[in-house]
């Protein structure tokens, strides 16, 4: 499993919103349980609706929290194939990100022999009517 620092937001609608909010006084120690490889326009649409309840969180809800006793997030790195960054994603029970955390650069995380999961949402799939 991965084990680095990272700021985490608490409510953030989108990575746009991210750099908009206040972070965690500190970065805040993180441990990746498993990476989620979404289809390049859903990883696109879901850094826009990071509010968004979505399946893969749903399923993976036992490999995320916080560890109070280490101070670390035990969070899933949601991203695509293609891109080169990513969202360490952290739900606190619930069915969204919670808590996130933008990743610019995901070749500087040790990622080799964490599970990861092909995901595909429905809910974040391109809309046949173009959006106004």
């Amino acid at each position: 499993m991965s084990e680095n620092a990272a700021s985490f937001y608490r409510k953030a609608a989108s990575v746009r919103d991210m750099l908009d909010k206040a972070p965690f006084p500190e970065k805040t120690r993180f441990q990746i349980t498993k990476v989620i490889e979404l289809p390049k326009e859903q990883y696109r649409r879901y850094r826009n609706e990071l509010w968004r309840d979505v399946s893969f969180i749903s399923r993976n809800g036992s490999n995320m929290r916080f560890d109070e006793k280490s101070e670390t997030f035990l969070c899933l790195f949601v991203t695509c194939q293609d891109a080169n960054t990513g969202l360490l994603v952290e739900s606190e029970g619930f069915g969204y990100a919670r808590y996130a955390a933008f990743i610019s650069d995901k070749k500087a995380l040790a990622l080799d022999g964490i599970p990861v999961e092909r995901a595909n949402e429905k809910c974040l799939r391109q809309r046949s009517v173009p959006e106004r």
